[in-house]
């Protein structure tokens, strides 16, 4: 029996032309394609093709090994059948070449159902269902496609072939085999027909590859299935730089780095402004930048994970724009629209800018790996080779005049030297200088990867910004030209050397180079010694933080869950890893944006490795500690229940989020009927076996009580430091009011975000606040919040006194009269660092 692999290709496709020939990995998509269904058995194989792009098809399929058919342009179905009358084949495994991640294992085990589901009956067509979108073949019987072929006339059948078999059901029979679990992943995308898809497809190469430019060998299934549950393969990043005229050319040369780097596209409207945009995006291309990753209109949200702007200066109305596209992270920016911005990531020092970012960073900076060999000049004479730049703009128009300057220098005095100038018109520039100097002056381009260049001239003198830093980096003494104000207190606050507008002569290029030691000013990446070796060796990859950052999350209010509108809660704290924001509807501070990718595991590290670690015990060993915590609780719960009921009975209580049960045990010895549910399968084993309470593991609220526990509604239900830990507020609270009585209490202990730390050491506060902590309530808005679910707030207690914390307390001693103040002190204005809030449920809502 003949079995024959045909893979049918096109190169007039209309959403994504001439796919086949897209490069991939070093290779074409066809090739990537070809080189998988190579791995399945067959007799022969053959790519399925028209007229017009056989031609450009041969060489491929040729060093593939496959043959050319070609057949019809419009009617695949006549084109496969029309293959089977000239092969003979009595089988055919049906592929697409714009299928580069085929599951090659997958499509051999086909092949061999195929055979044995034959030896016992009779089976026409036959596929897996649940593979990915465009990693699975089909196959069929050659003479049932053949009869297929006369019996129908519509359209989709002779486009698609396959529906021609299983659409029939009364004539042919068609078998849909679900996938096993390793190969069973239908939400995944791994198809090539649109721009989207291909840009994926770069992205998920780079992910498996490493990085590298070439891959010999088809992917396995695991490999293929990793890389496209990988968020930044799916929803990958777009770099937004800034474009416009007069704010040079280092944004998008930034920004062009970090595509080429993680594979992510790049915002480049149709009028930007920045002339030299051609010219980089070719240098780009030579680095692996493609014109695919080029997007020129603004997309609509939910295509990319992440949005980088590097825009200098961003409009409040585009960054509304962006932030409702996908998070948005900042670099240097430098305008007062920051709240737009989920993370603020500023790497080279600014001046003037109160707002906080989440990482201040220099070592983000590209350094040079070309660095000086030769000692730095001790003398003016010394400098003999200048550069003169302020990247691919010029708009103060000081490039000409500081090289005239520097070129003007007494030869007689400090002999004579050659001036290197980067100018966008080197002709026009040439002309502008004076006879007796000209050929002191060699005027250039822009340079390519100009860094790897700086280590070549003694003196750079440029405008404050990347080539100042690298610069020094390599080794060369640097002048910053003033070409604006601001530059000009950015140069003076980092004691670099400046040269006004104003002072640029022969006179001012002396005074300048008056003091060789000021040409090299200690900056975070260059530790100010002469040896240049010494520049900082520890830099960061800005592309492979970007990447990282696309993995992170953005949170609505826990409390409102309005998606629209989180840029318009004003940004409270920033920290390397999370953004706070406090709600313009209820007032809520909550975590808006988060570094961490994943949910935290409540199981048995966290209560025992984890809190170990934070109080130097496990929660185990401080039972008895947290127990006698919950007795005075339990205290309140019952004083304030005992008020409303006259007719007293055993209550009810449930404990959410119970942990090992300290408080369950500590309710049980007052008398009250306990039940608890915990996230944390460990936790809840411990309080059934050990404790002896009724317990369910849940995630609340996808709980249902009278499931667990045959009870509908409690006397009280209660959360000790959990409420915090959910992203949805709403739903609990919504659940908490469901399951307890009217009349009931509902209890919880949370951290104060207005005790002694969040008051005096915010900050730090911020800063040290856990992962998994979503909302941090104040006191003084808990009663506004609960209102909403039908609570009445009864009590709240000031919890977690820490004297030592307040800023004014400097002594190290925890006793004392000075001591004993400031405890006072922190129990009168309810400073404590905890609190707890007791309130009555008045109504259902």
């Amino acid at each position: 029996m003949k079995t024959i692999l045909a893979a049918q290709c096109r190169l007039s496709s209309t959403r994504l032309p001439r796919k086949a020939l897209l490069p991939l990995g070093g290779k074409t998509v066809l090739d990537w394609s070809l080189a998988s269904m190579r791995k399945v058995p067959a007799d022969a194989y053959f790519v399925a093709t028209d007229a017009e792009s056989a031609d450009e098809l041969r060489p491929i399929c040729r060093r593939n090994g496959f043959e050319v058919f070609v057949g019809p342009l419009e009617d695949v179905l006549e084109r496969y059948c029309l293959l089977i009358e000239e092969t003979g084949a009595d089988a055919v495994i049906r592929a697409t070449c714009d299928n580069p991640f085929l599951f090659h294992e997958a499509a051999s085990a086909l092949v061999e159902q195929f055979w044995r589901r034959n030896e016992t009956g009779k089976v026409d067509y036959i596929t897996w269902t649940g593979l990915p979108h465009g990693s699975g073949v089909e196959m069929f019987g050659a003479k049932a496609l053949l009869e297929a072929r006369l019996g129908t006339s519509e359209p989709y059948d002779h486009e698609h072939v396959g529906p021609a078999l299983y659409n029939h059901p009364d004539k042919f029979v068609s078998v849909m085999l679900p996938a096993p679990a390793e190969w069973n992943f239908p939400s995944l995308r791994t198809t090539i027909d649109t721009q989207p898809d291909y840009r994926r497809a770069l992205a998920a190469v780079r992910k498996i590859s490493g990085g590298t430019s070439r891959v010999e060998e088809p992917y396995s299934c695991a490999q293929i299935v990793e890389a496209f549950s990988d968020r930044s393969v799916t929803s990958p990043v777009l770099c937004v730089p800034c474009v416009s005229r007069g704010n040079g050319t280092g944004h998008l040369r930034r920004c062009l780095s970090v595509a080429v780097s993680i594979c992510a596209d790049v915002y480049i409207p149709n009028d930007a402004g920045l002339e030299e945009i051609d010219e980089l995006l070719s240098e780009a291309e030579g680095d692996g930048f493609c014109e695919w990753q080029i997007v020129r209109h603004l997309p609509d949200a939910g295509g990319y994970s992440l949005i980088l702007t590097d825009a200098f200066s961003i409009e409040r109305e585009f960054a509304r724009r962006l932030a409702e596209i996908a998070p948005v992270v900042a670099v240097d920016e430098g305008s007062s629209n920051t709240d737009f911005c989920d993370f603020l990531l500023d790497i080279i020092p600014s001046y003037g800018i109160s707002r906080p970012a989440n990482v201040s960073d220099p070592l983000f900076v590209t350094l040079p790996h070309n660095r000086r060999s030769a000692p730095r000049p001790a003398k003016i004479a010394d400098i003999k080779k200048i550069l003169v730049t302020v990247g691919g703009e010029d708009p103060a128009d000081l490039v000409v005049p500081a090289a005239i300057a520097f070129a003007s220098l007494d030869k007689k005095r400090f002999g004579e030297r050659l001036v290197t100038a980067i100018v966008q018109n080197p002709e026009e520039a040439s002309g502008r200088v004076p006879e007796k100097i000209r050929g002191l002056i060699e005027f250039i381009k822009p340079v390519h990867n100009l860094r790897e260049k700086l280590s070549a001239y003694d003196l750079v003198v440029s405008h404050y910004g990347f080539t100042a830093f690298e610069a020094l980096a390599a080794g060369c003494g640097v002048v910053l030209l003033g070409t604006s104000s601001l530059h000009i207190k950015l140069a003076e606050k980092y004691k670099f050397r400046c040269l006004p507008a104003y002072m640029l002569s022969a006179a001012g290029a002396e005074d300048a180079l008056s003091d060789i030691a000021s040409l090299y000013p200690s900056s975070p990446l260059y530790d100010g010694e002469s040896d240049s070796s010494k520049a900082n060796p520890a830099c960061k990859d800005l592309g492979s933080f970007v990447s990282s950052l696309s993995k992170g999350r953005r949170f609505p209010c826990p409390v409102c869950q309005s998606h629209h509108g989180v840029y318009d809660d004003p940004v409270i704290a920033r920290t390397s890893r999370h953004t706070f924001r406090r709600c313009h509807n209820c007032g809520m501070l909550y975590m808006s944006w988060t570094f961490d990718s994943e949910d935290t595991k409540y199981d048995e590290t966290y209560f025992f490795e984890s809190y170990k670690n934070q109080y130097g015990k496990t929660y185990l060993d401080d039972f008895s500690q947290i127990k006698s915590q919950c007795v005075r609780r339990t205290t309140f719960v019952d004083m304030i229940y005992r008020k409303s009921h006259r007719k007293i009975v055993t209550p009810t209580v449930l404990d959410i989020g119970c942990a090992f049960g300290p408080y369950l045990d500590a309710a049980d010895d007052s008398g009250l009927q306990v039940f608890g549910t915990d996230a944390s399968k460990e936790a809840v084993d411990y309080v059934q076996n050990t404790l002896h309470y009724p317990a369910v593991v849940s995630r609340f609220p996808a709980f249902d009580p009278v499931a667990a526990f045959g009870v509908k509604q409690f006397d009280s239900v209660t959360m000790w430091y959990v409420i915090e830990h959910f992203q949805n507020l709403d739903t609990v609270l919504r659940a908490v009011s469901k399951i307890l009585k009217v009349g009931g209490v509902f209890a919880f202990s949370t951290p104060s975000a207005s005790g002694v730390s969040g008051r005096f050491n915010t900050q730090g506060f911020f800063d040290n606040s856990p992962a998994d902590h979503y909302t941090l309530w104040e006191p003084s808005r808990a009663a506004s919040i609960l209102k909403r679910y039908g609570f009445r707030l009864v009590k709240t207690s000031s919890t977690g006194h820490h004297p030592e914390r307040f800023p004014s307390f400097r002594s190290g001693v925890r006793r004392g009269l000075k001591w004993k103040f400031y405890g006072l002190m922190s129990h009168l204005l309810s400073l404590g660092d905890t609190f707890e809030v007791y309130c009555v449920k008045e109504k259902d809502i």
